[in-house]
């Protein structure tokens, strides 16, 4: 076992058991020609700055035999898995679904906006999990996989962290896994949502999770330290 040095109590990590997140690291949310920054002008400073600390957690992960699976916010090209309260909150903040961009249709699988940066470009063999909520768990197979693979850990990083990172965390953690968030490897469009969310997350003594820096876990994991 390793024991990772958290912001708030250890996190007890065995590395055979856990699996790597990188929720939705896709061109839409992070490519200044995706959506979110060509049309709705976003400033992407922050989630692009997250790029070069995944990759290298990334790296790590595969080198310790950890799997990784990327999720990408997507919807089917009819949208029939586009929920009628989903379409209507998306049109109503500017950032309607299936609405056409200079890398295609909004959140729509098929189209470039898609798919995975290509900084981050999963190797092959890697899933990319397709997921129509913002919780990774909601109407996809993710829980069942984890289950038959015999993960019970979760590391979670990607975007953005007050949206779709939280909403997995937390889904995540009522399903019984152990989740820890590395808040180098997440990020918001405005920095002060990112920090208000890891705040949460540490809140009430650390109740709700685990968060830490990568650094702490690549220390854990050479040093195998029990603090």
């Amino acid at each position: 076992m390793t024991t990772v040095n958290t912001y708030t109590h250890p996190f007890i990590l065995p590395l055979e058991k856990t699996a790597l997140l990188i929720i939705d690291m896709q061109n839409d949310f992070c490519h200044p020609d995706g959506f979110n920054g060509s049309e709705l002008g976003l400033d992407l400073t922050a989630v692009r700055a997250i790029i070069p600390a995944i990759k290298t957690l990334s790296h790590w992960a595969r080198q310790a035999g950890i799997k990784i699976i990327f999720t990408r916010e997507s919807h089917r090209p009819d949208l029939s898995d586009l929920s009628l309260s989903k379409r209507a909150r998306y049109a109503n903040a500017g950032s309607p679904i299936g609405q056409a961009g200079k890398m295609g249709r909004f959140l729509v699988r098929g189209e470039a906006g898609v798919s995975i940066i290509e900084e981050l470009k999963p190797l092959p063999e890697e899933w990319q999990l397709d997921k129509p909520a913002h919780s990774c768990f909601v109407h996809t197979l993710l829980d069942q996989y984890l289950q038959a693979e015999g993960i019970t850990h979760l590391l979670i990083t990607g975007v953005t962290t007050e949206c779709c990172v939280l909403a997995t965390y937390r889904h995540a953690s009522d399903l019984g896994y152990y989740c820890l968030l590395l808040d180098d490897c997440c990020a918001a469009f405005d920095p002060k949502d990112h920090e208000a969310t890891v705040h949460i997350l540490q809140s009430e003594g650390g109740v709700l999770g685990w968060v830490a820096n990568s650094s702490q876990l690549y220390e854990a994991k050479e040093n195998k330290a029990i603090y």
